[in-house]
């Protein structure tokens, strides 16, 4: 049976030129990829590189979302209050065979696309799956940013991998297919201490690197990893890193947007900055033509829409609830046409960018109208993380947040357990006798106050068009 292969300029990520060892359990996923042929998989796979609106299968046509798989986690009874483990973010595989998920201390989890799915329409009944962790990296500490190589594919093992940056630890490499530390990349400052990079992104080449740091931007090759890097100073620290053929745009915790130039040998020559955000910013996308840029900040309800060629104001602005610290994601649809993006009301916001009032020019302090094309309240907490699948009408939800305890309901439950030293010995000993038959009783209404107030979930939704329920 004849493998399928990815047709991309990309050239693999080859263990001889990088010194990494092959995977030595990665025949499962290779199965389920190649197991199945899919019908005219190939022929779509062909589009990946520049998939336009007509090529691109339709999208939010029937104006409805069908569930198909979710995965949840929750906290251990015996955990701290503080641990919570809720999603930080998920993103599909360039392939799309499987959705990369970052939970708070919980690691990553790597999650199958189920083989029905891979080239059928699924009926309106049918049966939710549950998500199963098919690698799971078990990762102390907390996650800045994680990003795929842009050249994956299951057919190549090699190619199977992306990379993460975390607090207090170097760029790490992760194998796909078996969850193993493949390399790191490490960075050091001017007195010699390694310093964890705030964001990372590889290149649409997948030959480089590019990590944001405190007050440098420095550029690591693949295949040499360790201490050989670049490095271009910034005025600014590097919260976040789009890409897109030469342009990179650097967001930072300033609330301005850098937009760089990258030649071919990886120097940086600046364009401009942008001014507009009310908050640090926390995640950007370029659009698939390269025109224009979508960014969005923290405790900021505001999504910017930039032309880079006219840069000094916003194209638009488009309204969305953050009302928290955390990065909340948005994503582009591959065709270009649709933009998703959740939120901390837990609703999902899709603008349809052929139907949005685009205007010439625009003041940052608009407040913008809630000009969205669809709205779908899908999480009962907030909707952090989406994600559009690369080849099929797929969209990847995650949701969850820290919440804090309330002080005063905590100084209630403390007085009602509390004896009262005024009464006699027999009320003392019944509220003792109380308290102790009732403390599990307590127990569970703490954690039943604490699940019904959050939602620890990734879910698949299909978002095409949807077959008749017989």
């Amino acid at each position: 049976m004849e493998e399928l292969e990815m047709e991309s300029d990309i050239p693999p990520l080859t263990t001889e030129s990088a010194n990494l060892e092959l995977p030595i359990h990665g025949e499962r996923l290779v199965e389920n990829f190649i197991e199945k042929p899919v019908q005219n998989f190939e022929s779509t796979m062909e589009i990946t590189e520049a998939p336009t609106v007509n090529e691109f299968p339709t999208l939010f046509a029937g104006k409805t979302l069908l569930e198909l798989c979710s995965s949840s986690w929750s906290r251990s009874h015996k955990a701290k209050d503080d641990i919570q483990p809720y999603l930080r973010g998920c993103k599909w595989s360039p392939d799309g065979t499987c959705c990369l998920s970052v939970v708070n201390n919980d690691g990553m989890h790597l999650s199958e696309l189920p083989r029905d799915l891979y080239d059928s329409t699924p009926p309106a009944n049918r049966t939710i799956d549950i998500l199963d962790s098919v690698v799971h990296v078990k990762e102390a500490g907390l996650i800045y940013d994680f990003c795929w190589y842009p050249g994956m594919n299951s057919g190549f093992p090699e190619t199977c991998c992306w990379i993460t940056t975390k607090q207090n630890a170097p760029i790490q490499m992760w194998d796909a297919f078996d969850g193993s530390l493949r390399c790191s990349y490490r960075g050091f400052n001017a007195v010699d201490e390694m310093e964890p990079a705030l964001s990372v992104k590889f290149n649409e080449e997948g030959t480089r690197i590019i990590a944001g740091y405190k007050k440098v931007i420095r550029t690591f090759e693949v295949d040499r990893p360790g201490r050989d890097y670049a490095e271009h100073k910034i005025a600014s620290p590097a919260s976040c890193i789009a890409t897109h053929s030469n342009l990179m745009a650097v967001g930072s915790w300033n609330t301005t947007i850098n937009l760089y130039n990258v030649n071919e040998i990886g120097n940086y020559k600046s364009i401009g900055k942008m001014h507009g955000h009310g908050g640090g910013v926390t995640h950007m996308k370029f659009t698939p033509d390269g025109i224009r840029l979508v960014s969005g900040a923290r405790k900021d309800h505001r999504l910017l829409v930039w032309d880079i060629r006219y840069y000094r104001r916003p194209l638009n602005i488009l309204s969305r609830a953050v009302d928290t610290n955390q990065r909340v994601y948005f994503d582009v649809s591959p065709c270009g046409k649709y933009l998703v993006s959740g939120g901390t009301d837990g609703i999902l916001k899709v603008w349809d960018t052929k139907q949005v009032n685009w205007k010439s020019s625009l003041d940052v302090t608009d407040d913008g109208v809630d000009n969205v094309t669809y709205k779908f309240p899908l999480h009962m907490d907030c909707c952090n993380s989406v994600s559009v699948h690369p080849l099929r009408p797929i969209l990847a939800t995650g949701s969850g947040q820290f919440h804090f305890q309330d002080p005063i309901k905590l100084i209630e439950e403390d007085e009602h357990h509390t004896i009262k030293m005024e009464g006699n010995k027999v009320e003392e000993n019944k509220i003792e006798e109380n308290c102790v038959d009732k403390s599990e009783e307590c127990d569970e209404k703490s954690d039943m106050k604490y699940s019904s107030d959050s939602e620890n979930s990734l879910v698949f939704w299909w978002i095409g068009d949807l077959l008749e329920l017989t």
